[in-house]
């Protein structure tokens, strides 16, 4: 096991996975071990072993170059079921096994990934190729075309039914977020993209049938959609990055000012809240300690934020949270526990920031829908000059205003 790193076997994060490692592993070794034994004893020609051999390294190689897609969680998806789900219509469950194992352990191995990582995503390949060449198993049990449909949409089907759950068990184990909400996204995001592979799957296994060779017809499609989907995800990072702070991570001025027009476009009559602001003194930390320890306060704040809302850095030390569909009252309570959580803090340097903030609602506080930013920004101000470290709403846009101009 050169490069496998095995001390990392028992670290705190492996024992906290263990629960979903361990019967992964025993399962997806037990469904490997048997299509050892399967192959062994009906002892597939040169012909069936070539054609698995050929599925297995396409398989790995659709593992190593995964296709780009931007609403995945992982940011990317692998084509590697297709190979998998065909090779469970072709040549049975056993290759499939197989092909699913080769196709996740290689990149593993390859990677030098740690021991616990090769056994769990090596034995999910195998039980996601077991579950493919069984659901090929029963719905191949009608004969031509409609039986060869069949056997790839319930091949694809179990596959997913047995892939996406055992990775949202292990992410979700691992990010402490709960398991259903995360599963429920997650088929949401890979449904479509299950439902792409099984299509590719169904003309590989029509045309493998006919002749192999003919599947060599699916190269230029396949290259062509993965070349597409890596210029679109790209344009979509340059996009991204464009409207993005560089150092918190959020949303920067412009994303804001568009989300903000957006959202405001579409609210009709219900309401949209703006909460703004800004550290107190954040000069007297940069000065006494730097600019590297006000970056990372700005960092600390912009995490708490995440939780709140949809946020941005507006410039500096300012910052806001865009509430659509709250009222004045609601989005009271989400600042209070936003200023209450950054109160939590640890001090940098020992000196601990204080915060000062201002809450508007459309269309109660603001009938222009231009207005909302800066009614927001006077109570904003209204705060910083009460004494800071407090939140202020607002009441009315005159009488607001009118306390900025005194």
């Amino acid at each position: 096991m050169n490069g496998l790193r095995p001390e990392r076997l028992l670290s705190r994060e492996t024992l906290r996975l263990l629960p979903v490692i361990a019967p992964v592993a025993a399962a997806g070794g037990a469904a490997l071990a048997a299509a050892g034994i399967s192959l062994g004893t009906h002892r597939p020609g040169a012909a069936a072993s070539a054609g698995i051999a050929v599925l297995a390294l396409v398989s790995v190689l659709a593992e190593r170059f995964p296709v780009p897609v931007a609403a995945f969680p992982a940011g990317t998806i692998s084509l590697s079921a297709i190979f998998i789900v065909a090779a469970g219509v072709l040549y049975g469950w056993d290759a499939a096994v197989v092909v699913g194992f080769v196709a996740r352990a290689s990149l593993e191995l390859a990677q030098r990934r740690p021991v616990a990582k090769l056994l769990f995503n090596g034995a999910l390949y195998a039980l996601s190729g077991l579950a493919a060449g069984s659901g090929a198993l029963l719905g191949g049990r009608v004969p031509g075309v409609p039986g060869l449909f069949l056997a790839v949409l319930a091949g694809s089907a179990a596959f997913c039914i047995v892939n996406v759950p055992l990775v949202v068990a292990i992410v979700s184990r691992a990010s402490h977020e709960p398991f259903v909400p995360m599963l429920r996204g997650w088929i949401g995001w890979t449904a479509v993209s299950f439902g792409v592979m099984a299509s590719v799957s169904l003309m590989l296994s029509a045309l493998w049938q006919r002749s192999p060779a003919l599947a060599i017809a699916l190269v230029g499609p396949l290259t062509a959609t993965a070349l597409y989907q890596r210029s679109m995800h790209q344009a979509l990072g340059a996009m991204e990055l464009a409207l993005t702070d560089p150092l918190t991570g959020l949303g920067n001025h412009r994303h804001f000012h568009d989300d903000l027009l957006r959202e405001l476009d579409r609210a009709g009559d219900s309401p949209v809240a703006l909460f703004v602001l800004d550290l107190d003194d954040f000069k007297r930390i940069n000065d006494t300690y730097g600019h590297p320890a006000g970056d990372r306060v700005l960092a600390r704040v912009a995490a708490c934020l995440r939780s709140g809302g949809e946020a941005y850095r507006l410039g500096g030390d300012e910052f806001a949270l865009l509430l659509p569909g709250y009222d004045a009252a609601s989005a009271e309570e989400v600042a209070h526990t936003v200023l209450a959580r950054l109160a939590a803090l640890e001090p940098e340097g020992g000196v601990r920031v204080t915060f000062s903030g201002g809450v508007a609602a459309y269309p109660v506080h603001a009938s222009e829908r231009s207005e909302l930013l800066r009614v927001a920004d006077v109570a904003l101000y209204t705060a910083k000059r009460a004494g800071k470290n407090q939140l202020r709403t607002a009441g009315s846009t005159a009488p607001a205003l009118s306390v900025v101009a005194s």
